[in-house]
């Protein structure tokens, strides 16, 4: 059963007095100072080596089987509600292959969300080439793994959409299963995962992630891990409008 939507409180902000947030919920706190720098010096430390062209940047695991390429000169895309990509992650089983899986995350992504999975991929590598059960062979008990961050975070089903479907309590985030011909997903276009985060149920989304469908449930569990994490994350800026929507108090 879906959590009941209710009126945010606003909460009255000095920064004089709070110079310093604990945000939560973590996916309507927006990226964080310095996003970009945070998450490729953690896969250069990693011993992940980065090229730049013009002003996006690309960054290698050892064995050139994975990237994280930060592309703040990308075009919007549609499946991701028009949000700009920024991060594009990718593997492929050796430099001749192609790509094996792909992983979108949009402009105010927070770091927190994408940091996990990135930490996830320089710790193990191989891990990223996992080759999970495509739709339609995979079941639900396959996917088991994925969802259940978000079930023992009290996100819920909501009965009167496709299976795979879950809601953050108030609505303001999902997670869901795009099978093609569901729910308006063209009959031609592959199966995905996509999640938004959103100040409202019908606001316009504050960012996005996809992810393909042959995306190894490892990289999605510690995805669906880092968003249902309650943990506030600490800020100095908050998103444009969302104050009334997050709980505050000073760090």
């Amino acid at each position: 059963m879906l959590h009941p939507l209710t009126t945010p409180v606003p909460t009255h902000l000095d920064p004089l007095d709070w110079p310093l947030y604990r945000v939560a919920p973590r996916y309507l706190a927006g990226p964080g100072e310095d996003s970009a720098s945070t998450v490729i010096q953690t896969l250069t430390d990693a011993g992940w080596s980065d090229a730049t062209w013009m002003d996006n940047t690309r960054v290698f695991d050892p064995s050139q089987r994975l990237a994280l390429e930060f592309l703040p000169e990308a075009q919007p895309v549609p499946r991701l509600e028009g949000k700009s990509v920024l991060w594009r992650l990718w593997a492929r089983r050796d430099a001749l292959s192609p790509l094996s899986w792909t992983a979108l995350f949009t402009d105010e992504t927070p770091e927190e969300v994408l940091l996990p999975v990135v930490g996830a991929l320089a710790a193990n590598p191989d891990k990223a080439l996992d080759q999970p059960l495509p739709y339609p062979t995979r079941t639900e008990t396959d996917d088991a793994p994925t969802l259940a961050p978000l079930i023992a975070a009290g996100w819920s089903p909501d009965p009167t959409e496709q299976p795979r479907t879950y809601h953050a309590p108030r609505l303001q985030a999902h997670f869901t299963h795009q099978a093609p011909g569901c729910d308006g997903h063209p009959n031609h276009a592959p199966a995905r995962w996509l999640a938004t985060a959103r100040l409202d149920h019908d606001a316009p989304a504050q960012w996005a992630a996809s992810f393909d469908d042959t995306t190894p449930t490892r990289v999605l569990a510690a995805f669906t891990t880092a968003l249902a994490d309650p943990t506030p994350v600490e800020r100095y800026e908050l998103p444009r409008g969302a104050e009334a929507y997050l709980t505050l108090t000073p760090a």
